[in-house]
């Protein structure tokens, strides 16, 4: 009987091959960890089928240990899934004919994680031998410290919850596949004394940036699962680091004029706007960003219809990029406007797993459709519809939760989840005050804490403004023009204000506004 350590390194990024706090990479902090796992008798490396498995994995495993190293294998696939996940894990836990082992658990990590904590995987281990779980996993710490447990028969038993899941694997795929019937399994949980879950911090070396913020920790004494815990809580204005999100104006016209939305009351009748950014201007917007941010997460349109834009197919491209770019498109959309030969050739020629798309519908039933939306329900749904078909995981239809429709929610919910879609009730927003209140209730957290979106995210109209944040509709805090200023200066100069946030003191447009509690990317 024995151990089984299963090491995820499809598709990281290489930064987890470079050195970091000036010494070993990523990758091979996480293999010599695996010689602290007791009891330890494989090693299993979930790789691309192209992917060259990087020497140092050897060498590592032979210096680490005065016993022989563990066997290790590597496990090859081309398009990786999360069916496809939980499939390779089943396979890796089996005994090849041969070994002499029999395999009790499997310890799961990602191959990018420096500080995988020898100490918290023995607790964890020790809890899931205790109990006999099925599944152990730590609760409240950043993410990278701590492998996930499975016994041997657990990802066999998941794998009918895995059919249909055709999203690449994030870190959380284990437990959103398994929490389809949580109730089915025995978990159990290691908490953190400190939960850190609302800083989401990542100690991985997969973006520029979660790699800049674990270098910060960690000059600052955070080197294991729980001085992270002790250091983070004091070190609010260390998190603030590249910007993730970039929703971005391309028109300033949108078929509808919705009932909740201030574009009208700022700008005017949408329906008259007919500007739109010029491809060239766009293309170099792009590549000022990527520069910045490689891993930007691009979002059409900040306000207006991206439909209505002449060079719509144009754009997605360009915002995609092409290698080594590592950018993604959210395209949020009435549904009004699209030609469907347009775009079902764009599914063919994209990477799926690169564009998103939320498409606003808000309600069901066509009375209440009209009222907050306009015209255009019939068009809508059925782009939506086309929309499911080819993009399927990758669009979410959505509604805002507010008091004219929240009783129809339910049956708005229903009624897509029944054409096979997934769904989005989204929060109201007052911009800050600026519209009036329809939240049916308070969601906000009882202790206030700095804004996600001054922290991740970077607004662009389409004249080049850069606001504070989406919410600031009345350009109250003005950060810059990407068209004529440097980016790093435009970011940098939301610096104060973040400061404010993390010292509890919040000047207006912020004090008015409760969606600093909501995450984008």
């Amino acid at each position: 009987m024995g151990n089984l350590a299963v090491i995820n390194i499809a598709g990281i990024s290489p930064l987890a091959y470079q050195p970091v706090f000036g010494g070993s990479s990523a990758f091979e902090r996480v293999v010599l960890w695996t010689s602290s796992i007791p009891e330890i008798a494989g090693l299993v490396l979930l790789a691309d089928s192209e992917a060259e498995v990087p020497e140092s994995a050897v060498k590592i495993q032979q210096a680490s240990t005065d016993k022989p190293p563990a066997p290790m294998r590597v496990i090859r696939r081309s398009d990786w899934t999360e069916r496809i996940l939980i499939e390779a894990l089943e396979i890796a836990a089996r005994v090849e004919s041969g070994l002499d082992i029999a395999f009790d658990t499997l310890f799961y990590v990602w191959g990018d994680s420096p500080l995988i904590d020898p100490d918290l995987s023995r607790t964890l281990w020790n809890l899931h031998y205790k109990y006999n779980a099925d599944y152990t996993f730590a609760d409240g710490y950043p993410l990278g410290v701590a492998p996930e447990i499975l016994a041997s028969t657990l990802p066999k038993r998941l794998a009918p919850y895995a059919e249909g899941r055709h999203s690449p694997p994030a870190r959380d795929s284990i437990f959103e596949v398994l929490r389809k019937d949580i109730n089915a399994f025995n978990v159990e949980t290691h908490l953190s004394k400190r939960d850190l879950r609302m800083d989401r911090v990542s100690i991985t070396c997969d973006t520029q940036r979660n790699l800049n913020i674990a270098n910060k920790l960690y000059k600052q004494g955070g080197t294991d699962a729980e001085s992270l815990c002790d250091i983070i809580p004091g070190s609010q204005l260390l998190l603030r680091d590249i910007p993730a999100f970039f929703p971005i104006q391309i028109t300033n016209y949108c078929p509808q004029a919705c009932s909740y939305c201030p574009f009208p009351k700022v700008y005017g009748n949408p329906r008259e706007g007919s500007a739109h950014i010029e491809i060239a201007k766009f293309s170099e917007l792009c590549k000022k960003i990527v520069e910045f941010a490689p891993d930007a997460v691009f979002g059409f349109s900040l306000w207006g219809e991206p439909a209505s834009h002449p060079d719509i197919g144009r754009l997605i491209g360009i915002a995609l990029g092409s290698t080594p770019f590592q950018t993604r498109l959210l395209i949020e959309t009435s549904a009004i406007g699209w030609s469907h030969e347009m775009l079902k050739k764009i599914s063919l020629e994209v990477d799926k797993k690169r564009i998103m798309w939320i498409v606003s519908l808000d309600a069901a039933d066509p009375a209440l459709y009209k009222k907050l939306r306009g015209e255009g329900q019939e068009e809508a749904e059925a782009t939506a519809e086309l929309l499911v078909d080819l993009f399927e995981s990758s669009c979410w239809v959505q509604a805002v939760r507010m008091k004219g429709n929240e009783q129809h929610l339910r049956a708005f919910h229903q009624s897509w989840k029944n054409r096979g879609a997934q769904t989005i009730i989204q929060k109201y927003s007052s911009f800050a005050a600026y519209l009036p209140e329809l939240q049916p209730s308070n969601l906000s957290p009882l202790r206030r804490f700095p804004c996600w979106h001054l922290k991740r995210d970077m607004p662009i109209l389409l004249d080049g403004t850069v606001a504070i944040c989406r919410e600031d509709v009345q350009k109250k805090i003005v950060l810059g023009n990407i068209f004529d200023d440097d980016i790093e200066k435009i970011w940098d100069a939301g610096d104060a204000l973040y400061r404010e946030h993390v010292a509890d003191k919040y000047p207006k447009p912020c004090i008015d506004c409760d969606e600093y509690y909501t995450f984008n990317f």
